[in-house]
């Protein structure tokens, strides 16, 4: 410990409230690992006569310097730091976060640190969280979830609108949710099209041409909820598009096993548009007599799969 760190130490041991004050202030602007260690220490002793000086210098310290708290070796310092940035959405620490977010630390401190950039509300934080959406472990995938379901209620209509393109059938419906309550109608044909996707009004979602067979593919292949796939592939077949299937077929050499198996399904599907009237009909029931919730949109995608002889 340097001679000016020593002397602040002593000076936090002295009877004189003016000069504990003092010393405080002082290390909370020193960004230093002693001064954050020292600060932590008094904040979490009991005895100390300024407890809640120190708590405030702590906050402080790891405010305007992150980087120093949350590479710290100590967990619960380092738990500590991260909580205090959420409390006070310090937008500085996002980079950070997302660096211990990505880190092998504790699975506690890297859960933390996905609740904190989701508090903090920026939409700089999105692709963060979502990379995390991919992590192996269920608790931080969970834990970014959380996050960007946090983002959403405080994140503008554009970034929320975003939301509607998820991988995450759940984020999708938060954010349909959140829309509808803002009383948002859509603007332009893409986002007619995933409206009408996440309506399940599929005689709006296969209105628009090339724009629909972009958003259905991609809900095909990506969305995380194997009825929701099927669902968008059956409304493919309403299409006709050549488009489509050579995007299907070139989507069965992808390096992902769940997208192989999600175009095999959908190019299945989509053969068995040629077959009989009886698909005609069953397509009848779901895409131009659109269900009210969501379970009834998929027994009917269930019924019209039975038709035409699908699993």
């Amino acid at each position: 410990m340097s001679q000016r760190h020593q002397k602040l130490e002593t000076d936090l041991a002295s009877d004189d409230a003016e000069v504990v004050a003092k010393a405080l202030d002082e290390l909370a602007g020193l960004h230093t690992t002693e001064a954050v260690e020292l600060l932590f220490q008094k904040l979490t002793d009991q005895s100390f006569s300024a407890t809640k000086l120190a708590s405030d210098a702590f906050t402080k310290s790891v405010s305007r310097s992150p980087k120093t708290a949350l590479r710290h070796k100590s967990a619960e310092l380092r738990e500590s730091a991260i909580r205090r940035l959420m409390d006070a959405r310090v937008v500085a620490a996002v980079p950070e976060l997302a660096s211990v977010l990505h880190s092998k630390m504790s699975l506690d401190v890297r859960c933390l640190s996905a609740e904190a950039l989701g508090t903090i509300g920026q939409t700089a934080s999105v692709p963060i969280l979502t990379e995390a959406r991919q992590d192996p472990d269920p608790e931080i995938r969970a834990a970014a979830l959380h996050g960007l379901q946090n983002i959403m209620q405080v994140a503008g209509e554009r970034a929320v609108i975003g939301f509607l393109e998820d991988d995450d059938w759940t984020l999708r419906q938060d954010a349909k949710e959140h829309l509808e309550s803002t009383g948002w109608v859509p603007k332009t044909n893409r986002e007619r099209v995933l409206w009408g996707i996440i309506l399940g009004r599929f005689d709006e979602a296969v209105a628009y041409g090339r724009e629909s067979v972009d958003a259905l593919i991609e809900a095909t292949l990506r969305v995380n909820d194997a009825e929701v796939r099927r669902w968008s592939a059956v409304a493919l077949t309403r299409l006709n598009s050549d488009a489509a299937a050579r995007r299907l077929r070139k989507a069965l050499k992808s390096n992902d096993a769940d997208e192989r198996k999600a175009a095999s399904a959908a190019l299945a599907i989509l053969g068995a548009s040629d077959d009989a009237e009886g698909l005609s009909e069953a397509e009848q029931m779901l895409i131009f007599n659109p269900p009210s919730t969501r379970e009834s949109v998929f027994a009917a995608a269930a019924r019209m799969l039975t038709l035409i002889g699908l699993p």
